[in-house]
């Protein structure tokens, strides 16, 4: 059959009741489609509950619970479309094998399902093994919530005593479920098997025995008695409650470390899959080949009296746990990756959980499989969502959520490569933050009244959008005051008044260049008869400040305002334009001075008036960043030459490696700084530390060594004549003696007193005073 918008393509499973299907959805991807039987479908009660319950399961948002797509008629054809999920069904899931600790985690996940959907008024009450699906990480999910077809048989072995009995059904009916489920696990059979579902005894069951359970499940007896209470009443009221009583039996290290297997696996079989492996890994060394035969025939071993036995439901206990020696050999994944993989992944699907808690799961799965690739990617891929959601809250202006969530990232990952650059936005983020506030306070005591609160209001807004671009409280004031100051030239032109009109313009200019209504203020500006007369007064008076170095200082009377006025009124004027271009290459010029002398203040002073003048978009911004990286360089150096002297007194001249000892410190402080006099004079102390070291070394004996420690002083500070004629000297009384031990070597004697004389060469200096 086919369902409109779905590309059927294979059964998936059958029943007397309804047929499962895998569809392809072109958005959804996979999905699983089931249909339901014809004689089920023709129930018109059936087929209302159906559909309600579908229609319920949608409004299902949990991570434990299937979710449900779309459900209807097509035909004749009910049917029901849901997630699909690769894992397969409880019943298969134990066939293969699940831990203790697996099956104990998908009872409390299966348990918080339930209570989340008891709250959200649904009830499933038709909970089997076929209704238990696991998705691809080894999560157990709940499917067919309201959909289920519980009038058939295999439902019926796990209903609540009220259901069977046609009374009245709550929360804690499927909780009951749950407890058949989770007893099946642990035993491989139904609890009071040898009972009616209402019991035997004539109050109706309320006080038959308590469901047994083997010595090893112990821990859970209590767990147990309250799910199975024949009376709703002395059940657990939650699926909260569940899971907390399972967490607690975990935490007092209470469950066994057994697996729980339905199907036995036969010797053989695993033989062949452990010769397999060891065969593809013929490249081992020979110790790791005997290591792994030896913990291979734990597998045997463990399994041969299930084997011999044939039992139908195993329990393998340590030291050859099922699961762990397959683990061993590399067959299964250890069970404790498992759970530690499948809670990081719960704690993954909780958009409510916070980084820390999120990091610290997946490195619990990385602390015992350091290679596990899911976990790795899940660790970078929380590392660039914590960065985004940084982002996203600055975006928004949420400077205290950034910051806190940028100190969560920056104790999770301290090493991030971004982090640096992150603070830095976060404290550009702060400093526009108390511009804007500090900038409305001014505005709020005069309003735009006052020129210069006006002129001052400007500066500080252009300098937020500088650390924070397009912030949008900033270009809404701009707005507001180039509109404010553009009326005002309007009106100020209209009476003649066209100093204080070219003077306004410039502020609504200074404020957005394109402000609404530009365009008619200028015309009106422009039909002023003595304009040209005003703007040649200006051009005059711009040059004669430029000559008095007037530039962008003192404020109110400099040539970049002049030119500024001008360009306000008329943008295409030429002189304007050339006199502003002069300005711009003089402050740079200006500025590159004050960086090569060192003066820093003076520079910093000199970007703060650069950008209060607003002479060009980006230059501000451009002295900035020199600015920065040439207080970085000095710290940088600083530092280096700090590192140096440090390691100089500890003796580590040329060494421990290349990178880290005194010289290459100072070699790269040089590179930064090339005449600094700390690490010229550094360097020479270097080279004299090792030059003392060499005759101490060569006057006790070890001449080889002196000698290397004086070419060390010579490639630090090669010019000391001194030194190399004392080098050469040293060199042929090396030489001479090597001479005079292969001499004898070869010929068995010493060389004769007067022999040795002849070619011993004593050195006359003396060992350093101490």
């Amino acid at each position: 059959m086919q369902i409109p918008g779905y590309r059927m393509q294979r059964e998936l499973a059958r029943s007397d009741s309804a047929t499962v299907h895998l569809a392809h959805h072109p958005l959804r991807g996979a999905v699983a489609i089931k249909v339901v039987a014809p004689e089920a479908a023709a129930d018109a009660a059936f087929a209302t509950r159906f559909l309600d319950g579908a229609e319920r399961a949608r409004a299902l948002d949990h991570p434990g619970i299937v979710r449900v797509h779309q459900a209807g008629w097509h035909g004749d054809a009910l049917f029901v479309v849901m997630d699909y999920l690769r894992g397969g069904d409880l019943d298969r899931n134990l066939e293969v094998g699940l831990h203790v600790q697996n099956v104990v985690e998908a009872t409390k996940q299966l348990a918080l399902a339930l209570g989340h959907a008891h709250r959200k008024g649904a009830l499933h009450l038709g909970l089997k093994p076929g209704n238990i699906l696991f998705n691809a990480q080894g999560a157990a999910l709940l499917a067919d919530f309201g959909t289920s077809c519980a009038f058939a048989p295999d439902a019926a072995a796990y209903a609540s005593p009220e259901q069977a009995g046609g009374t009245a059904t709550d929360g804690r009916s499927d909780l009951y479920s749950l407890g058949v489920l989770f007893y099946r696990m642990l035993t491989g059979s139904a609890p009071f098997a040898a009972q009616s579902v209402e019991g035997e005894s004539g109050d109706g069951g309320r006080h038959r025995p308590e469901p047994p359970l083997a010595l090893q499940w112990a821990p859970f007896q209590e767990v147990m008695r309250s799910l199975l209470a024949h009376s709703p009443a002395d059940r657990f009221p939650s699926g909260a409650a569940v899971a907390g009583a399972l967490d607690a039996v975990r935490s007092r290290a209470l469950v066994p470390d057994v697996a729980i297997k339905t199907r036995a696996v036969a010797v053989a079989e695993i033989d062949a899959v452990a010769a397999t492996i060891a065969a593809e890994r013929g490249d081992a060394s020979r110790r790791q080949e005997r290591r792994r035969a030896a913990v291979a025939w734990l597998v045997p071993l463990a399994l041969a009296a299930v084997v011999a036995g044939g039992v139908g439901w195993q329990a393998h206990r340590n030291p050859a746990t099922f699961d762990r020696a397959l683990a061993a050999v590399g067959l299964v994944e250890h069970p404790d990756v498992v759970v530690a993989w499948r809670e990081a992944e719960l704690l993954a699907q909780d958009p409510a959980q916070r980084l820390p808690a999120l990091a610290e799961a997946y490195r619990n799965v990385l602390a015992l499989a350091p290679r596990h690739e899911g976990a790795m990617a899940a660790l970078a891929d929380a590392a660039v969502n914590a960065k985004a959601t940084v982002y996203a809250a600055l975006a928004d202006a949420d400077v205290d959520l950034a910051a806190a969530r940028l100190n969560e990232f920056g104790v999770v990952f301290p090493d991030d490569a971004e982090l640096g650059e992150i603070f830095e936005a976060l404290n550009d983020h702060r400093q526009a933050k108390r511009l804007l506030a500090d900038t409305a306070s001014l505005l709020a005591g005069g309003g735009l009244a006052h020129a210069a609160s006006a002129d001052l209001a400007i500066a500080s807004y252009r300098e937020a959008l500088r650390l924070v671009p397009n912030n949008a409280e900033a270009l809404t004031a701009l707005d507001r005051i180039a509109a404010h100051y553009g009326t005002a030239a309007a009106n100020a032109a209209r009476v003649g008044a066209l100093q204080v009109a070219m003077a306004n313009m410039e502020r609504a200019t200074a404020a957005n260049p394109d402000f609404s209504g530009a365009a008619a203020v200028r015309a009106t500006l422009s039909d002023a008869e003595a304009l040209q007369a005003e703007i040649n007064a200006l051009l005059n008076e711009a040059a004669m400040l430029r000559e008095g170095g007037a530039l962008i200082d003192p404020p109110g009377d400099n040539a970049a305002e002049r030119y500024r006025r001008v360009l306000a009124t008329r943008p295409d004027d030429a002189v304007a334009v050339q006199g502003l271009a002069e300005v711009v290459t003089q402050v740079r010029a200006d500025f590159a001075a004050k960086l090569e002398s060192g003066d820093l203040e003076a520079a910093r002073a000199l970007v703060a008036r650069t950008a209060a003048s607003g002479i060009a978009e980006d230059l501000a911004a451009e002295m900035n960043t020199r600015v920065d990286g040439e207080i970085e360089r000095v710290e940088t150096v600083d530092q280096l030459i700090a590192e140096a002297e440090a390691l100089c007194a500890e003796g580590y001249i040329t060494g421990p490696s290349i990178e880290d000892n005194c010289v290459a410190k100072l070699r790269e402080a040089q590179r930064l700084d090339p005449g600094n006099a700390d690490a010229a004079r550094l360097l020479s102390v270097a080279a004299t530390q090792l030059e003392t070291v060499a005759r101490e070394a060569f006057h006790i004996g070890m001449k080889a060594e002196g000698l290397r420690y004086l070419d060390l002083a010579l490639t630090v500070t090669p010019g000391i004549s001194r030194w190399r004629e004392r080098r050469e000297r040293w060199q042929v009384e090396i030489d001479a003696e090597v001479g005079e031990r292969e001499r004898t070597e070869r010929t068995g004697s010493p060389a004769l007193p007067e022999q040795a004389g002849r070619v011993r060469v004593v050195s006359s200096e003396r060992p350093p005073t101490p």
